[in-house]
Order: C-alpha cells, then sequence, then structure tokens
C-alpha cells in the first residue's frame, strides 16, 4: 500500500516545504534508518512516486538534489544507488526535509563567501583584520571549553563580508528564506556530537583563512574558505567522516 500523500507542513520559519523537499526527507529518512543501506538500490521513480502519493516529477526532483548533495548516484540502464549515510544524529538535529535547502544554502555560501575571502584580503583594514582575529579567537575558546555556539561563527564569517567594503556580501547571506545562524545551528551541533578531531580541524580551517587574509593572499583566502564551505557541506552528508580524519 502507498504511504498517504504528503502534507505540507511549516518550517520554523512558517515557510512549506516543497514537495520534492519532503520526498528528498523521506527518502533519507530511510537512509538513516538502514531501509537503504549505502550500497543499495533505491525503488524506481513510479514506484516512489505511488508509495509518497506525489507525481513522478516531484519523485525526480528530489532525486535530483539528492545526487547533488552526494548521497545517491544514477546508474545508466540500472537505477539509483546509495552512496552515503549522514551521521544518525542527524534526525535529532534538525527536519530532515529543511537539509536539502540548507545544503543548497552552501551552494550560494561557496560563491558568495569565496568571493568575500578573496576581496577582503586584498581590502581589509588593520581594524577589520583585528575584527575577524577577535572572532576566530572567540570561536576557538568556545569550542575548547565545548561551547558551540552558532552566534560565535556567524560573526566570523560576517566579519570577513564586511571587510570587502560591500555591504551586500552580507545581505546575501541573511535573507527571510534561511541564515548562516540557521545553518550553524545544524552544522555545529554535528560537529558537537562528532570526534575532538572534528572540532580541531574547523579551528584550523577558519585559522587558515584568516592567515590568507592577513597576509593579504586573495587566491589563497578564497581556496581556504570555499575548502572549508565544502568540508562543512560533507561533514552534514557523510557519517563516516569522522573514521577519515
Amino acid at each position: 500500500m502507498p504511504e498517504k500523500p504528503l502534507i505540507l507542513e511549516s518550517l520554523a520559519e512558517a515557510r512549506p516545504s516543497s514537495y520534492a523537499d519532503q520526498v528528498y526527507g523521506r527518502i533519507l529518512h530511510d537512509i538513516l534508518n538502514g531501509v537503504f543501506q549505502p550500497g543499495a538500490r533505491l525503488p524506481t521513480e513510479n514506484e516512489l512516486a505511488e508509495r509518497f502519493g506525489v507525481s513522478r516529477p516531484v519523485v525526480r526532483e528530489a532525486l535530483a538534489r539528492l545526487r547533488v548533495d552526494g548521497l545517491v548516484e544514477a546508474r545508466r540502464g540500472s537505477g539509483t544507488y546509495v552512496l552515503s549515510r549522514p551521521s544518525q544524529t542527524l534526525p535529532e538535529l534538525a527536519d530532515l526535509e529543511d537539509i536539502s535547502r540548507f545544503l543548497r544554502y552552501q551552494e550560494l555560501r561557496f560563491h558568495v563567501e569565496g568571493q568575500a575571502a578573496a576581496l577582503a584580503a586584498e581590502r581589509r583594514t588593520e581594524k577589520q583584520l583585528a575584527a575577524i582575529v577577535e572572532a576566530h579567537e572567540t570561536f576557538a575558546h568556545e569550542v575548547g571549553r565545548g561551547a558551540f555556539l552558532p552566534e560565535s561563527d556567524r560573526r566570523f564569517h560576517l566579519a570577513i563580508c564586511e571587510a570587502t567594503g560591500n555591504e551586500f556580501f552580507a545581505k546575501a547571506l541573511e535573507g527571510p528564506e534561511v541564515s548562516l545562524t540557521s545553518f550553524m545551528n545544524v552544522s555545529l551541533a554535528l560537529t558537537r556530537s562528532g570526534s575532538q578531531a572534528r572540532a580541531r580541524r574547523v579551528i584550523a580551517e577558519h585559522a587558515e583563512i584568516v592567515e590568507a587574509i592577513r597576509t593579504k593572499d586573495a587566491a589563497w583566502a578564497r581556496v581556504a574558505m570555499e575548502t572549508h564551505i565544502i568540508k562543512a557541506r560533507r561533514r552534514m552528508t557523510d557519517g563516516t567522516i569522522d573514521s577519515m580524519l
């Protein structure tokens, strides 16, 4: 029997999730709960559409997002297979249908903050550099004593945007749909629940960004920021990442 049709529910920000996000969340739920193990083949689009009570285009969009996020892969003539399983703590930290939006937000951050770091390296004043350093040191100190506060991480990233001298970089990251804080609530909670090596890696990534901006190396700053965001994205989608640190 197919599951009952999806019912749109409001998110914390009173923004209804799309049907595709809900299907994404249902499939992610099944991956996390072992219904579909890494390496397992997912049901066909028709089977998933019947199971969730939605159209095939909705299922197709959800699968496309799962592929972009590195959770599944399509094999020509064979079907769609599970690639990885996120951390088991993820459902405790966020509604699973929000995860697709968070990861799309990371795509925006990759381009916006990579350029922001490069411009900050070129344009920053000594006062702006001091603000970046202070935000980094505060965040590192808090993590060192076991506190993972989203506002401290947010201050670090917005201090870099401020150092561009262009107010639109910060505005691009803080909109009505999603914000740095909403993403960092989940990202830092995952870091807190992971290994100490993961926490040290986050601090080291921040430190490399700071050093690149300090030395006014725009190319290094861009790569350091982009690498940090790619790794933050991976920490959300790959539950085995601690074993590789």
